[in-house]
């Protein structure tokens, strides 16, 4: 499935080497991320954590841990921030090493993510590295802010489910952002994007049928 996403994002415009690196760092960015749940969850709460990766993503169950509602929310929120460890041990120290400068690397990092790269680190350092190191930039910064939108059930929405005590109001907060941000992608032709925010928009319109 890693590499299916891959071809789709990267449009085989890198070859089979841009593939698989993407699809690299897509792994890498999903452990990561299900890993700061993990870790996070057992150290506050005990328990023995399992991960599950699935075909768009993972899963962390820690059924035996004993969490407050606080400590559900910060474990949830320890995903996504732990998605950026890449980027701010590996990506971003390279980058500075490569630019001579911690504030040059910065910048570059920050022009990672709009796929901005200079001419210069293709020019003089491995091009392939330096493709690891964009898609790594790309997918753990994107990946992030994707997951913190209060829509459940991602773990922004995991987190507002866990600070609000009316689920009701959640999955509708959660469906207005869904159907927003889908007509927002739509005019934007992303239709990817359309299809993730679509498919979450139902979901919630379900649990708000159902009564959850």
């Amino acid at each position: 499935m890693l590499v299916l996403l891959s071809c789709l994002f990267t449009g085989l415009s890198a070859g089979v080497a841009g593939v698989a690196l993407f699809a690299l760092a897509l792994f890498t960015c999903l452990l990561t991320h299900e890993m700061g749940h993990a870790l996070v969850g057992r150290w506050l709460g005990g328990g023995a954590p399992e991960i599950f990766l699935a075909w768009l993503g993972g899963d962390c169950c820690n059924e035996t841990a004993r969490l407050t509602r606080m400590k559900g929310v910060m474990m949830t929120a320890a995903g996504p921030l732990a998605s950026l460890l890449p980027v701010l041990l590996i990506v971003l120290p390279a980058l500075s090493v490569a630019m001579g400068s911690l504030s040059d690397g910065v910048m570059v990092t920050l022009g990672f993510t709009v796929g901005h790269v200079p001419m210069s680190l293709m020019e003089n350092y491995p091009p392939l590295a330096v493709l690891l190191g964009l898609y790594l930039v790309q997918i753990c910064v994107w990946w992030s802010l994707l997951n913190l939108l209060p829509v459940f059930p991602l773990d922004g929405g995991q987190i507002m489910h866990g600070l609000m005590r009316s689920e009701q109001s959640m999955h509708r907060i959660s469906l207005t952002f869904a159907c927003v941000l889908a007509f927002f992608f739509l005019a934007l032709g992303s239709w990817w994007m359309v299809f993730i925010m679509g498919s979450l928009a139902v979901f919630n319109y379900r649990c708000l049928q159902n009564g959850n």
